[in-house]
């Protein structure tokens, strides 16, 4: 996100606009009754501070007060402005962690609070009988297992301060929000249970979303031959679990051409042939496709991507910085986004824009980056997108065309190792940021 100011000598300069962090409140309880060590604190304590990506993590040891847990709960929702809020408590009886589904509109316990309170009724006289969590359970209960600890469902939360602050944050709270019962140290060892607790943590703010490379060898000016490469290497992807299939730059048509004459002939606007037949697949297989493809508007051509929704929204970028061929035929585009997708915030970068300071400056806050590519070289791009923040997808072409062999090296960047190249579905797992950021509450 960019800003321009101009100085009083005419000057313009250029600001960068970082959105708000995510925040994910985590709470635990203080000891309470024989419970001398609290393990649903204990677990959350060492989440406190950490960074994930832009996600903050607080962690905050709540009370066992009926008068003071509600009160210090509502306190850091209001301070902190979270996201999303995930509370934990013991439950001294259970053997597995539990995933409580509903908080009851009750008090009930015969247990005293610290400070020697019971309390016996409804909690809000003109409420409902029950709240529904409003956590992704099945998305933690899988995290959880692959975490190695037990786990199980449960619509019971009791009647003391477990359920009295799950009703609470259910009450008060918009984004969000749920309660997770864990079962003391002799029942799980204190490590597995800091291990589940930090992947439950992570399945509430990151959603692990797979992303495919199509990596096609288009062929050049067959237009509708390259369309139906995209829609045979799509219907894999999305067979294989994908959610977006991203294709290589001037994916539709290929990209040696000689002359603006020769690339009209394939050029379409935005909206043309090519986009409405992406726009049904992408609708048919509820895939989000990104493709390249000469774009004409006007009386001018330019290399653009378009970004098509399975709902048929377009989000088009046109290439801001030209490398080699498009020299002969492309005007200098004016960008496009980052843009605010139900996917989260996308941007768009094409092949060689990834080589300058500013278009990576512009990645702040974008939570991907796609890049359509026709990546020339032996090495990949992976030094060139070292100074892009957060994770970058790329797609590359495979093939030869005007003498150039395409390596293939599409794939995710900046979170771990470069992929291997000549894959013509390369498939990667993008942990999508799951939660709001404050100012978007």
């Amino acid at each position: 996100m960019t800003t321009h100011l101009e100085t009083a000598r005419g000057s313009l300069i250029t600001i960068f606009l970082v959105p708000p962090l995510r925040r994910l409140l985590l709470t635990g309880f203080e000891p309470f009754g024989e419970v001398t060590v609290n393990p649903s604190w204990e677990a959350v304590r060492p989440l406190d501070g950490e960074l994930w990506g832009d996600v903050l993590v607080r962690a905050v040891r709540l009370p066992v007060s009926y008068a003071r847990g509600p009160a210090r709960l509502r306190e850091e929702i209001e301070n902190f402005r979270p996201g999303a809020v995930a509370m934990f408590g013991v439950a001294q009886k259970r053997s597995a962690i539990s995933l409580e589904r509903f908080a009851a509109n009750r008090c009930d316990a015969a247990t005293a609070d610290n400070d020697g309170t019971t309390r016996a009724g409804k909690i809000d006289e003109s409420g409902p009988e029950r709240r529904e969590s409003t956590l992704p359970i099945a998305r933690i209960e899988q995290a959880l297992r692959r975490a190695g600890a037990p786990v199980a469902d449960s619509e019971d939360a009791g009647g003391f301060l477990c359920n009295r602050v799950f009703w609470e944050a259910l009450s008060t709270f918009r984004g969000p929000a749920g309660f997770v019962h864990v079962p003391p140290f002799e029942a799980v060892p204190r490590e597995l249970l800091e291990r589940a607790v930090r992947a439950a943590a992570r399945a509430v703010a990151f959603e692990e979303v797979i992303l495919a490379a199509g990596q096609i060898a288009p062929v050049p000016g067959d237009v509708p031959k390259n369309l139906a490469s995209i829609e045979r290497v799509a219907r894999r992807a999305r067979a294989d679990g994908a959610r977006l299939a991203l294709f290589p730059e001037l994916a539709a048509t290929g990209l040696a051409f000689g002359s603006a004459a020769e690339a009209r002939k394939v050029a379409e606007p935005a909206d043309g042939p090519s986009f409405k037949r992406v726009a049904a697949l992408a609708k048919e297989l509820d895939l989000w496709i990104a493709y390249g493809f000469v774009e004409s508007h006007r009386r001018a051509l330019f290399n653009s991507a378009s970004l098509v929704s399975p709902a048929g929204d377009r989000f088009l970028y046109r290439k801001r910085r030209l490398y080699g061929h498009d020299y002969n035929w492309a005007s200098e585009g004016d960008g496009g986004g980052p843009f605010d997708t139900a996917l989260g915030r996308i941007g768009i970068a094409i092949c060689h824009d990834v080589v300058y300071s500013d278009i990576a400056a512009e990645s702040a806050g974008v939570d991907l980056t796609l890049m359509p590519t026709n990546w020339i070289g032996e090495e990949g791009p992976a030094a060139s997108l070292r100074g892009f923040r957060g994770p970058v997808f790329a797609a590359d072409r495979t093939g030869e065309e005007d003498g150039i062999a395409f390596q293939g090296r599409g794939g995710m960047y900046n979170v771990a190792d470069p992929p291997p190249p000549g894959r013509e579905i390369a498939l990667a797992t993008w942990h999508r940021p799951a939660i709001a950021r404050s100012s978007e509450l």
